[in-house]
């Protein structure tokens, strides 16, 4: 039967099929510059626990943002989750962790919102005082800054901590405008201890919040957003490209997403086609278990399982995100049906309003 839609209906329809999300940052070129780093540098970077995601940030396999504005439709930021067919599904903290190589969880970072007007603590850091604008500098100013020579293990301390803030600005926890906090200098005051900080909550809560604005129609996309893409292909099956990787059950799993492991069917779909694929997804198709390793499971892993199925707020430079891993146990305990999920957090909303108290209790995984 033919169906006659009004002429504004279909005016609609056509401004719908042509939105796009625009994703910020430059994964490639933070490896590129990591490589080129001195030795004595490069180690520090990996003793603070970055070595593994640094390493995923090869050219991918494509960037695929119509993917992202098919799942933006179905994501709902009071509960940071997607309403699917099979039920409430999210990038959970052991996804991200397994996508990533970083851990989810470990002590909270120490943000200071307010080193950018001390210049004295600029300067130890970073061995100069970076443009700052609102607490943000450009990512790229930090390029030059990690391309110097070090001659004592301070000047090498400050080169790596210019790196890190230049691959968090291009990669891990960029903001709008090619901007990176510097709050986060302080949990890089020993390089050798931070480590112990929960860098993963932070990424999947900035995440999750830029996520949200993307849902209310934004055109933009900061934080780690090829999260969302690989996460589609992984775990919802949602025309993924051919992979000719050698070992697909490879962690972290972002390594196989590489361009250097396209194969020559494409895969991509059309926005109308994504929407339908949601539309009509069944839990047969979704892969509920997908991290499966050849090998030992990583440590970052492991941990990260350990609260996956917890509810708790994650804080980043952005403000705080609730993951609830209660609301999505087929997912996180491996129930075989969905299970009505119980009510939100209070004022789960306005994250921005909960006291200093609220704050230190819902920061801590709640497993009960």
């Amino acid at each position: 039967m033919l169906t006659l839609y009004p002429v504004a209906c279909l005016c609609c329809l056509k401004q719908a099929e042509q939105r796009d999300i625009r994703g910020f940052g430059g994964p490639c070129s933070s490896l590129a510059l990591y490589i080129g780093l001195p030795p004595k540098v490069r180690e520090l970077v990996d003793a603070a626990s970055f070595r593994e995601f640094i390493q995923t940030l090869t050219v991918p396999v494509r960037n695929d943002h119509v993917v992202l504005v098919a799942l933006a439709e179905r994501w709902r930021d009071t509960s940071n989750t997607f309403h699917l067919p099979p039920g409430e599904m999210t990038v959970m903290l052991s996804d991200f962790a397994a996508i990533t190589g970083l851990r989810v969880g470990g002590e909270p970072i120490p943000f200071d919102s307010g080193i950018h007007v001390d210049p004295a603590a600029l300067e130890w850091f970073l061995g100069e005082v970076p443009q700052v604008e609102r607490g943000a500098a450009r990512y790229a100013q930090f390029i030059r800054y990690s391309k110097k020579k070090p001659s004592n293990e301070h000047e090498e301390a400050q080169i790596a901590r210019a790196y890190l803030l230049y691959m968090f600005g291009a990669s891990l926890l960029p903001g709008r405008g090619s901007t990176v906090h510097l709050s986060y200098l302080p949990a890089l005051k020993d390089l050798r201890a931070a480590s112990r900080f929960d860098w993963g909550g932070a990424a999947l809560g900035t995440a999750y919040q830029f996520f949200g604005d993307a849902s209310r129609n934004g055109q933009s996309m900061a934080g780690y957003w090829r999260v969302w893409e690989l996460w589609a292909y992984e775990v919802l099956r949602m025309y993924p490209p051919e992979c000719k990787h050698p070992d697909l059950s490879t962690l972290p799993r972002a390594l196989i997403w590489s361009k250097e492991y396209r194969g020559t069917k494409e895969g991509r779909g059309s926005l109308n086609a994504y929407r339908l694929y949601l539309d009509e997804l069944r839990a047969s198709q979704v892969e509920w278990n997908p991290w499966r390793t050849s090998g030992p499971e990583p440590e970052y892993l492991a941990q990260s399982r350990v609260v996956t199925a917890s509810r708790v707020l994650l804080e980043s430079a952005f403000g705080w995100q609730w993951y609830l891993g209660d609301r999505v146990v087929r997912q996180s305990l491996g129930y075989p049906e969905f299970q009505v999920p119980g009510p939100l957090p209070p004022r789960a909303s306005h994250t921005g309003d909960y006291t200093l108290a609220e704050l230190e209790r819902y920061t801590r995984p709640d497993t009960s």
